[in-house]
């Protein structure tokens, strides 16, 4: 590709010298006091109030267009808590869009705050339907400076009646469909900036030392996506913010963006992109930054002593060890030697930013992921698992083993990531549809796309390698869960609820519990079912480059909730931070309890969101601090996969050895390294060096950030089982302290569990605790011997409520032996089957009871049970689980019940047959034609159709099942060479996704892929000949762009 002749242009940036004067050039320099971007909040309203008034997605279009020109952008609906005002002090003005109150009156406190932020000083933007608001409320149409009357429709351009004022000199009108706006009282002290006809359109007012601008344009997007309309409003945010705040962000001197010429992929409108903007140093790019209008943000690193930060984790004293990774995408080296380093960045003055850098290991290849355990450090590192560790004290590390191998370079962005530690001293993180396939504590294991766990023996530093090579043989991996499609990232919460982010169109999802449990039980485990609703992002640049998803979540990393103590307490386990790298934002959201599940909802104002284009946060994580670390990958290329061709971006490129398209722009240079916390907050101030320390922490009344909780938990169990072995008293006076803990925590329980020091008494405090955690920590751990038999149910019933311990507690009583009493209760149990986490456990728990359920069920004095349908699906499942040695005594069992129902259970227990037939397919499967697909299949397809082929739910259709490729096989050949767009529907349901054609795909690789997906998972179909490819071709060589539905159906 290359880059041509460097062509430089600037964004336009009409400022300030329209009231202030030129401005010379400056030194770039961070932000002081003095220089700051103007902050505004958008009262929107809900759509439900009117449905042509959309306020948040015009909010999207405004905040995204102006973001490069120095104004930020917050939002609410919620007028009480607009017009609060400590609030509403945060910001140099208020825009008001939305229908609130037509006809009746402002709340006499709202109007008052109101009043009196206008008066001392702040801007009032009311926009088109703001004037239809409190009509009633004389003080809120004199301050607006008219009230809406009526309207028409129409195409118009209002005229400029007062060209010398700064918003209306030089500014082009806006010529579009919108409604005719007329008022009536009208107030007397405006300037009428701008007339429909002889109706005044635009206006200002002075009120006291405020400034009011008053627009009737903005009825829909025709307006709002308008170039002269962005331009009109940005005027009159400079001009209603007043000379102040003007004269602040002139002082912050952005300059403006430069663009250099080259060839970027351009999908959504199947064309190149011919030109980038140049990379900014880092005081200037913090110039483009918003965080919230009560938080601060200040870069801790960045180049040339940080360059693609990766991901980042800390030792015990709080020193930040970062992952710089220098190969990714496509130079993976062989033997996982390579470029990558670990880097410690430390603040050693307490200035907040590090100052101190040293490499502490390097040759290293594609690492993902770094976290402190056992005395070290383990990585991820291309194919392997890796401890590292410092054994003389110089912060380098010298011992390097291998725990163990098996993950897929395949795809180099679809590996290992977001190692973190559970409170059940296992370690979680996640893979992507690369996988992993290898041996560990001798157990085979292959598995992808999904959320898995791993442990080790302690020290491993002082164990012997295996004839392997590795530490294998010390380890145990567990695959827990299967995810929608590529993942990236992991959360936790202080309740050790385990959550889950994909790259496409599903930012947030929860784990329901591990497949070792489903399997035990013959049970299907679902995909971890869906928290968030797919929503579109909110970005502050118009420089936004996607492949599909376009305006949503398409590379989404990290999901790490805040469990620090330094936000604000409506942060603390309710909100988590998602990245979305090609937004240039990391998004926020908000959790609500869900039956046992959880929505997820997006909140629209962003933790961070960057007007320039190189910004890329990778990974946002919760420090040692309490402040939210950044990891801005700071790169102009964030786009993987798939390769660009000139049918579906406009110019063809090569694929990389990675699975990424090659580009010469993928940066090797730059990375920063920033902090969000909150204005004029303290930091978290923690150490543990010592066991005295760790359980100081612990005991603390009020507990400390689940950080220095793990990590205080991790230094009690590393000394425990280092050599120098805790004495008896030590380990009595800690055991104590732990039960003693007021309150009694998660943290303590599972501590005291890996001590191997928890007592009935304790778990019967930790049962009766007012904190479902801890009662679900409880339950897990409760030994088979009644107690929570006696504990949770009562009079017959099961006492539990709380959906998510309920649910754990539905999976402990499948563990107990058979109790009449449990069956009992579990028959009368309601769970909802939407529930998809409860519904599962409680399927769990009564399979788990199937024989006691079947005896109370036969009896013929019971009361309560399941109907014909449900126990003879219990009655299959239980006669299949039966082992031979226990089959007489359960048929004299059910054999002295007089009733129909154990007649038939004693004759279907009587008549087993062991199940000896394999599977019959129809179909015969040609291996090596599979081979040859599943390897096209997991290049090209996986990312969104999944491992399994089931797609994403409403972008992604399943390929597993699909009535498409039964139907007609060769429109799924065109579809691969013409790609796809949407809106289309598949199996009854909708879906609207873009499927980019694979141009350069050779008819015998689309008969590979498409025989093996018609031959895989449950799909039992022909495969499909060369012949009918090359039919194919010729069917469809006259279409034009991507395929639609209307496209295949009219052939």
């Amino acid at each position: 590709m290359g880059m041509i002749n460097k062509m430089i242009r600037t964004l336009p940036f009409i400022v300030l010298s329209l009231w202030v004067g030129d401005v010379g050039a400056k030194t770039s320099r961070a932000p002081v006091e003095g220089e700051k971007r103007i902050s505004v909040l958008f009262l929107g309203a809900p759509k439900s109030h009117s449905a042509a008034h959309d306020p948040i997605t015009r909010y999207r279009v405004i905040k995204k267009h102006l973001g490069a020109h120095g104004v930020n952008f917050s939002y609410t609906e919620n007028p009480k808590e607009a017009f609060d005002a400590e609030k509403l002090k945060q910001y140099d003005a208020l825009l008001m869009y939305g229908n609130w109150e037509q006809n009746g009156t402002m709340p006499p406190d709202q109007e008052k705050v109101l009043l009196d932020y206008v008066n001392e000083g702040g801007g009032f933007l009311p926009i088109h339907c703001a004037s239809a608001c409190y009509g009633k409320s004389d003080t809120f149409v004199n301050l607006v400076g008219a009230r809406f009357m009526s309207h028409g429709t129409g195409v118009f351009s209002p005229k400029n009646t007062e060209t010398s004022h700064p918003i209306t000199r030089g500014c082009k009108c806006v010529h579009a469909w919108d409604e005719t706006y007329a008022h009536d009282r009208h107030a007397e002290d405006r300037i009428i900036l701008q007339k429909r006809d002889d109706e005044p359109w635009s206006w200002i007012r002075n009120q006291g030392k405020g400034r009011v601008f008053y627009t009737a344009s903005g009825h829909d997007h025709r307006v709002w996506d308008h170039p002269d309309f962005h331009e009109i409003i940005r005027r009159a945010i400079l001009w209603c913010v007043g000379d102040a705040n003007r004269a602040s962000l002139n002082n912050l001197d952005i300059q403006p963006l430069k663009f250099a010429q080259a060839r970027l992929p351009g999908y959504l409108k199947q064309k190149t992109i011919e030109s980038y903007q140049e990379p900014l140093s880092p005081q200037e790019s913090i110039k483009h930054v918003q965080v919230p209008a009560s938080f601060e943000i200040s870069l801790f690193a960045s180049e040339p002593d940080i360059i693609n930060p990766i991901a980042v984790n800390w030792d015990d004293r709080g020193r930040a060890y970062v992952v710089e990774s220098i190969d990714y995408p496509n130079n993976h080296r062989s033997g996982n030697i390579g470029n990558d380093r670990i880097k410690i960045c430390e603040d050693s003055d307490g200035d907040g930013i590090a100052e101190k850098f040293l490499v502490f290991a390097d040759k290293l290849s594609l690492a993902t992921s770094v976290l402190h355990a056992y005395g070290g450090v383990i990585c991820t590192n291309g194919t392997e698992l890796l401890f590292l560790q410092d054994s003389n004290g110089d912060d380098v590390a010298d011992v390097r083993k291998v725990l163990f191998k098996g993950f897929s370079m395949s795809d180099t962005h679809a590996g290992p990531s977001n190692m973190r530690w559970g409170y059940d001293g296992w370690i979680y993180a996640t893979v992507g549809y690369s996988g992993f396939k290898g041996t560990v504590g001798g157990k085979k294991h292959d598995f992808r796309t999904g959320i898995f766990r791993f442990r080790l023996k302690p020290q491993p530093a002082k164990e012997e390698l295996g004839k392997d090579g590795t530490l294998q043989h010390l380890c145990e991996l567990e695959f827990l869960q299967n995810t929608t499609n590529n993942t990236w990232g992991l959360g936790m919460t202080e309740d050790f609820d385990i959550f889950a982010s994909t790259a496409n169109a599903n930012p947030s999802m929860y784990m329901t519990f591990p497949r070792s449990i489903y399997k035990q039980f013959d049970l299907k485990q679902p995909r971890t079912p869906r928290a968030d609703s797919n929503p579109l992002f909110f970005p502050s640049s118009t420089d936004v480059r996607q492949v599909d998803v376009h305006g949503g979540y398409t590379s989404a990393a990290g999901h790490a909730f805040y469990t620090g103590r330094r936000f604000p307490d409506t942060y603390t386990n309710k909100i988590a931070f998602v990245c979305a790298p090609t937004g240039k934002l990391v998004g926020q959201f908000q959790f609500t309890p869900r039956g046992a599940g959880f929505k997820a909802t997006q909140l629209p104002n962003n933790m961070y969101n960057s007007a320039d284009a190189w910004s890329a946060p990778v990974a946002a994580e919760v420090g040692p601090d309490g402040a939210l670390w950044i990891c801005d990958w700071y790169n102009i290329i964030v786009q993987h996969n798939p390769v660009p061709t000139k049918h579906s971006a406009g110019y063809d490129a090569k694929k990389g050895r990675g699975n990424a398209y090659v580009c010469p722009l993928r940066d090797k240079q730059h990375g920063r390294i920033y902090r969000v916390f909150p204005k004029g907050s303290e930091a978290e101030a923690h150490s543990v060096m010592s066991l005295a320390q760790a359980v100081e922490i612990l005991t603390k009344e009020k507990p400390p950030s689940q950080f220095w909780q793990i990590k205080a938990q991790q230094k009690i169990l590393d000394s425990v089982n280092s050599n120098n072995k805790t004495t008896d008293d030590e380990m009595l006076k800690l055991v104590v302290s732990l039960k003693k803990a007021t309150p009694f925590t998660l943290v303590h329980l599972y501590t005291l569990q890996e001590l191997n020091h928890l007592d009935v008494e304790t778990l019967k405090r930790a049962m009766a605790s007012p904190d479902a955690g801890v009662r679900r920590a409880a339950i897990k751990h409760a030994p088979d011997k009644g107690l929570l038999e006696s504990t949770f149910i009562r009079d017959g019933f099961i006492t539990e409520v709380e959906p998510r311990a309920l649910q754990q507690l539905l999976l402990a009583f499948s563990k107990v032996a058979p109790s009449e009493s449990v069956a009992s209760a579990l028959m009368r149990l309601n769970v909802p089957s939407s529930d998809v986490g409860l519904s599962d456990a409680y399927l769990v728990a009564l399979r788990g009871q199937a024989e006691a359920i079947l005896h109370v069920q036969a009896k013929p004095s019971k009361h309560d049970g399941f109907d014909d349908a449900t126990t003879s699906v219990l009655i299959d499942y239980f006669v299949s689980v039966v082992e031979p040695e226990d089959m007489p005594a359960l048929q004299k069992k059910f054999a002295a019940i007089d009733s129909p129902l154990a007649v038939s259970i004693t004759k279907k227990l009587s008549s087993v047959v062991p199940n000896t037939e394999a599977e019959v397919r129809k179909y015969t499967i040609d291996d090596a034609v599979h081979a040859r697909g599943v390897a096209i299949y997991n290049q090209m397809c996986i990312a969104c159709h999944g491992s399994e082929g089931a797609g994403v739910a409403g972008v992604f259709p399943p390929l597993d099942g699909s009535d498409w490729l039964i139907a007609e096989p060769m429109h799924a050949a065109a579809i691969l060479i013409h790609g796809l767009k949407g809106p289309i529907k598949v199996n009854g349901k909708a879906y609207n996704g873009v499927m980019p054609p694979l141009v350069d795909i050779k008819n015998q690789q689309i008969a590979d892929v498409l025989t093996y997906v018609r031959q895989s998972w449950s799909n039992d179909l022909p495969p499909l000949s060369v012949e009918e490819v090359k039919k194919a071709r010729e069917d469809y060589k006259l279409q034009k762009g991507n395929l639609t539905e209307k496209d295949l159906i009219t052939r």
